[in-house]
């Protein structure tokens, strides 16, 4: 195999580790009524299970990239999958509440890594004009990651049961990322970020954070409570507008995945300005898309506006993770660039669903819609310096 091909597969290869990846993230949402009927879950655990992940990445992102930067990608990346993998596979086994969360939280260590590392190792493996590309794709690999535990429910629920279910995603997210870390172990080119050096702590963190830093990551929290007061409280609201929404809350979301490929494809060879420009643009257009969404229009008001939201939110977040090879201080890491993102979007997942529940519980709907546009226009301000620098 050449190097140039090598390169290509295990480019591939990881992204298709980091979707599955994403899928485990979103496997326990098609088990609830399982969860609840054969193993006598209550909602509050079943809540605990499904956030159990996302928790670990609020707290710890930005200290797993310093440890990420010292250890290096690919020993981080090992330790992660096998993490992973055992939790994933004790998700599947055990019934007993107190061994299922435990396995869980070993998934969600092994989850929290594999956050920092895949892109960290996409931004090393890839060649410069693929770098935006990939890291827009990556951008993408928790809607594509729900996407496929999704189908793989649709297709193996009903022929071999829930524990067999979780399993096949277990095993699928093993065998992609053993073969990425096969094809990765003695790539040429790939420097610091594989072998890791020596740790630099706190002073790590102020050689990687720099004004376009920040821009990114703040800009990415607010995508974040925007993305998800969208698809958490989209299903509540279908109901609501029944005879408006003529598209159901899972084919809605089925298009943010297709934003995410666009993007990849738009930012092959291309730079930060026009990363930063896409950003502007999916705030813009979420603006626009919430308030005929959620304050009320015609049919095709509602229905136009959940479309466009979910496609501008698939492009906001790509061009955001197409943005980092760029912004990477000179004497920084890039490791340590995605923890502080990762730590902003953390943040965001843990406080958005509260917060936007909150407003639509309190004040309605319309109120919600305002409450959207507001998010989106910071965000868009957020993001704006991006479009000034090449």
């Amino acid at each position: 195999m050449s190097p140039s091909t090598r390169r290509a597969g295990a480019l591939l290869l990881l992204l298709l580790a980091g979707f599955l990846a994403g899928a485990q993230l979103g496997k326990i949402a098609p088990l609830t009524h399982w969860l609840g009927e054969a193993r006598g879950l209550s909602l509050t655990l079943i809540g605990w299970l499904t956030a159990a992940i996302g928790l670990f990445v609020a707290l710890v992102a930005l200290p797993v990239g310093l440890a990420v930067d010292r250890f290096g990608a690919l020993a981080s990346f090992w330790a992660a999958t096998a993490m992973l993998v055992v939790g994933g596979l004790g998700v599947a086994l055990f019934a007993a509440p107190a061994w299922l969360m435990a396995a869980r939280l070993a998934e969600g260590g092994g989850y929290l890594v594999l956050v920092v590392t895949i892109p960290a190792m996409l931004n090393a493996v890839a060649p410069p004009a693929w770098r935006p590309a990939a890291l827009a794709l990556w951008g993408g690999f928790v809607p594509i990651g729900f996407a496929i535990a999704d189908f793989v429910a649709l297709a193996v629920l009903p022929v071999a049961g829930p524990p067999v279910y979780l399993a096949v995603l277990s095993a699928g997210f093993a065998l992609a990322a053993l073969a990425a870390g096969l094809l990765l172990r003695g790539l040429d080119g790939t420097g610091r970020a594989m072998a890791g050096q020596a740790g630099a702590g706190l002073a790590g963190v102020a050689a990687s954070a720099s004004g376009p830093v920040v821009a990114v990551a703040l800009a990415f929290g607010l995508f974040v409570v925007l993305s998800m007061g969208f698809l958490a409280f989209l299903p509540a609201y279908a109901p609501v507008a029944a005879d408006r929404l003529l598209l159901t809350p899972g084919v809605v979301a089925l298009v943010v995945p297709v934003g995410n490929l666009m993007t990849g494809a738009a930012m092959r060879g291309r730079g930060l300005r026009l990363a930063g420009l896409l950003t502007v643009a999916g705030f813009v257009a979420m603006a626009a898309a919430a308030w005929p969404l959620y304050a009320g229009g015609t049919a095709l008001e509602v229905t136009g506006g959940a479309v466009l939201f979910a496609f501008a939110s698939g492009i906001a977040s790509s061009a955001l993770f197409a943005a980092i090879p760029f912004i990477v201080p000179a004497a920084g890491s890039a490791a340590v660039v995605i923890g502080l993102v990762a730590q902003a979007g953390g943040v965001a997942t843990i406080a958005g669903p509260p917060l936007s529940g909150f407003v639509i519980e309190s004040y309605g709907w319309t109120v919600f819609a305002a409450f959207l546009v507001v998010v989106a226009l910071a965000g868009l301000i957020a993001a704006a310096p991006l479009t000034r620098r090449r």
